[in-house]
């Protein structure tokens, strides 16, 4: 027996571009704009407690520093994550799931069916108070989530989980 290898021609290739992609629920946007302000409260008490405690911060020149800084990395923040946010999107298809964030960084993942291990969904105070869900879709080349599509509605999530368990079964 003769081993062979034959090339694929590209152009009949599925394009996961081409598929519709589902964008995850708006109200995901404000549960995003609540941790990052959460966060950013955060880094403020630790700027502020720094410009407290160290001499050399508490001259102007570096006050204004610290304070442009911080301003600056919070805005771009805001800007960055809402802007990928819109971006965000997932599709299922027959044989896998794809799943669409980034704006600066893009990043398409595909994940077939006959890879995936298990699937959580799960729903913090926050999302639960905006009624979402998340679920994260586990491969056995990882003991992390593959890919967390967040910012579902709650039954969408567990509609999705049940469907991708149902893909994953063994046939008999």
């Amino acid at each position: 027996m003769q081993f062979q290898n034959l090339q694929v021609d590209w152009q009949q290739l599925p394009q996961a571009a081409s598929v519709e992609m589902k964008p995850i629920e708006k109200a995901y946007l404000k549960v995003l704009y609540i941790s990052w302000s959460l966060a950013h409260l955060l880094y403020l008490a630790v700027l502020i407690t720094c410009i407290w405690f160290i001499e050399k911060l508490q001259e102007p020149m570096w006050i204004s520093i610290c304070i442009a800084g911080y301003i600056l990395f919070t805005a771009s923040v805001f800007i960055i994550g809402t802007a990928s946010f819109k971006r965000k999107a997932y599709a299922v298809r027959e044989k896998d799931v794809i799943y669409r964030t980034g704006w600066i960084f893009q990043k398409l993942h595909i994940i077939p069916f006959n890879r995936v291990q298990h699937c959580v969904v799960q729903s913090g105070p926050v999302e639960r108070k905006f009624k979402l869900a998340s679920i994260s879709i586990y491969t056995a080349a990882s003991n992390i989530h593959d890919i967390s599509i967040k910012g579902l509605q709650p039954d969408e999530a567990e509609s999705l989980k049940s469907f991708i368990m149902q893909q994953i079964q063994p046939l008999n």
